[in-house]
């Protein structure tokens, strides 16, 4: 029985490990970057040796493919399933879910880092951004035109947003207020019709009379 017990021991311990330089490894890449953060840097704040790390991860680029699969993960399942917020629709909602990722999961704000830094094949943003285009694939599907363009604008505000929360959260705005904003900010394009003082000529660029059909 002990042959069988201690590979198993083994392998928890050492699944154990893997995790927790995983999670060293986001706190670091969130805070100093990927060409400030040091394979030494996150074994001392895991606790384990140098030979640890690199049993489970040869290099840095390593680690920071397994910190974007962890973020890849859980973005997956937050996107799962969206649905209305009051009379805003499920694209909005994404905006939402994702600003909540970055506030709470280290390993999604690493990941969008490093995205940005161009470190690392953007698999997050692959993921986001593939849902995303499938909440507002119907719009394009919209009876009498226009689907199409709105489709895009919705798309394109959703990234805006999303980048625009990342950078607030970073700068050390509260979670609570970047979700606020983002609801304001979607409630104020959404409205029906020109927004007051807007020439009624560009009206259409940013608003249209039914968007909140978008599932």
């Amino acid at each position: 029985m002990d042959t069988e017990v201690k590979p198993m021991v083994k392998q928890v311990r050492a699944e154990r490990t893997r995790q927790a330089l995983i999670a060293a490894a986001a706190e670091e890449f969130d805070r100093q970057g990927y060409a400030g953060t040091s394979l030494a840097a996150v074994h001392r704040a895991c606790g384990v040796t140098m030979g640890a790390l690199t049993f489970h991860f040869h290099a840095k680029a390593d680690l920071a493919t397994a910190v974007c699969r962890e973020a890849e993960h859980l973005t997956r399942r937050a996107l799962a399933c969206l649905a209305p917020v009051e009379s805003l629709p499920p694209v909005a909602e994404f905006t939402f879910v994702v600003a909540r990722l970055l506030e709470e999961e280290v390993a999604v704000r690493a990941a969008a880092r490093l995205a940005r830094e161009q470190t690392v094949t953007p698999c997050w943003q692959t993921v986001w951004r593939s849902a995303l285009r499938e909440l507002v694939a119907p719009t394009r599907r919209m009876p009498g035109g226009g689907g199409e363009a709105l489709a895009d604008r919705l798309e394109l505000l959703a990234v805006y947003l999303t980048a625009g929360a990342e950078a607030a959260l970073r700068a050390g705005r509260p979670g609570r207020d970047v979700q606020t904003e983002l609801v304001r900010l979607w409630a104020l394009v959404l409205v029906p019709g020109p927004l007051p003082g807007m020439d009624r000529r560009t009206a259409g660029v940013t608003t249209h009379p039914e968007p909140s059909r978008s599932p």
